[in-house]
């Protein structure tokens, strides 16, 4: 008895075969890291935002703002090494605890990303305000002093965002979908938030301390 045997060009197969392998590694990226990625995206499109602000035409309350926040910034003759990690750890422990008051809520969902783009425009208002009033002073001090804490900092409030968005969209959809949430409780949930920050909250305290030593080992060397 004769058979029929269908013939497939062995290129064919491997093409197909390398879509969907180029699929299922896309998927599980962008389920793995797309939240993230999102964030980290919300942080920069800030920066840019801030930095270009920070040459624009402003009114005299902005000017004053900037002002103030200069003033903890650069290096001042009467700055305590207590009030510059102080004024460093603050700031950053605002915007983390600011996510984590919101992720209480199914609000969250809407107000951590202006959370993270506001931090990302306040990073970008400093490094451009000092780029364009003191050029390249400017540009070394931000580059050798602030940088470093910065972007530690950044770091740990994108991961808490994360951590708090997910937690927010879990209570939205234990209030709006009760019948089809069948995931880990609340509570649990909550604790593992709560564990997260707490590792980041850290994180923030090195880079506030890291923005402390290279204030006052660095900093001097540049005269405003």
């Amino acid at each position: 008895m004769k058979s029929i045997v269908l013939a497939v060009e062995p290129h064919e197969k491997s093409e197909v075969s390398r879509f969907r392998k180029i699929t299922i590694l896309l998927s599980y990226y962008l389920k793995r890291y797309g939240l993230i990625s999102f964030f980290i995206f919300l942080l920069l499109s800030g920066m840019v935002m801030g930095a270009s602000y920070s040459g624009a035409n402003h009114n005299e309350l902005t000017d004053k703002v900037i002002k103030f926040i200069m003033e903890h910034i650069l290096v001042r003759d009467d700055s305590s090494v207590i009030g510059v990690f102080a004024d460093s750890f603050t700031l950053s422990f605002v915007f983390a605890a600011a996510m984590v008051i919101m992720s209480l809520s199914p609000f969250g969902i809407i107000t951590i990303p202006v959370i993270i783009l506001a931090r990302g425009f306040y990073c970008g208002l400093i490094s451009g305000y000092l780029c364009v009033t003191y050029g390249l002073k400017g540009l070394g001090y931000y580059i050798c002093v602030v940088l470093i804490g910065t972007f530690l900092s950044s770091l740990a409030l994108v991961y808490i965002s994360q951590c708090c968005l997910d937690f927010s969209a879990s209570i939205f959809k234990e209030i709006f979908h009760r019948s089809q949430y069948k995931y880990v409780s609340l509570r649990d949930k909550l604790g593992v938030v709560m564990v997260n920050t707490s590792f980041m909250i850290v994180l923030i305290g090195f880079a506030s301390l890291a923005d402390t030593v290279l204030f006052f080992f660095i900093g001097g060397l540049f005269k405003f």
